[in-house]
């Protein structure tokens, strides 16, 4: 589901799939403040998607995320180029085998989570004030009120490199949840949890839009729940 919060348009981004015994999931937040983030978000997905759809199974899912964050990446670099803008987006996106393995690439702070009854993990973002949480300097609560929160380091298509962080996870009975910061930053990590643990994927989704909502989020809010 996706929701333009407080927003008067929605440059949030999304795509679900199945692609050659693989179920792929990806979330793009356009950048606020920046020409077309709507754009930069929708290629991002769509291009995610046409990789996946071209290098799965024969390559190796790590080797397809750096390759469709790269192409995405290039894409609208080249879009911002031509055109004289500074289109960017975040992604996050999870290759996951019927195994349950679990694939992901990040590039700013949308994020991907595997929740459990005992743990939330999720990817690290790109972001000024995740160094703080990571130096020890603020606390996770601290930061979701804190000023500099919207701070990228990494996001697509702002220029011609970028670095994109990969990890494995194993679902092992986890929900896979991703999430434009619409949530996250709005809604404490208990909370996710206790949502989506409680019901079905659609009804999880609503709630968490509900609860995005509830707790005064002024941005796009998406969020894909799965149980594979």
């Amino acid at each position: 589901m996706s929701d333009t919060g407080g927003r008067d348009h929605n440059e949030d981004a999304f795509f679900t799939g199945r692609v050659d015994g693989h179920h792929v999931f990806a979330v793009a937040d356009g950048l606020g403040g920046h020409a077309r983030g709507e754009v930069a978000s929708r290629m991002a997905v769509e291009i995610l998607a046409e990789v996946a759809g071209e290098d799965l199974p024969k390559t190796e899912p790590p080797r397809v995320l750096e390759r469709a964050f790269e192409r995405a990446n290039a894409a609208i670099y080249a879009y911002n180029r031509e055109n004289g803008l500074n289109a960017g987006t975040t992604l996050s996106a999870a290759i996951v085998a019927e195994s349950g393995r679990c694939w992901i690439g990040t590039v700013g702070d949308s994020r991907t989570h595997i929740i459990a009854p005992s743990s939330v993990w999720h990817t690290h973002d790109q972001s000024y004030v995740q160094g703080l949480v990571a130096s020890g300097a603020i606390t996770p609560a601290e930061a979701m009120g804190h000023p500099g929160k919207n701070i990228l380091i990494q996001a697509l298509g702002l220029a011609s490199r970028v670095q994109v962080d990969l990890d494995e996870r194993d679902l092992a009975g986890g929900v896979l949840l991703l999430s434009s910061d619409g949530l996250h930053d709005y809604v404490p990590a208990s909370t996710i949890q206790e949502i989506v643990l409680a019901g079905d994927p659609e009804a999880a989704c609503r709630r968490l839009i509900d609860a995005s909502r509830d707790a005064a989020s002024t941005d796009n809010t998406t969020v894909i729940v799965a149980r594979v």
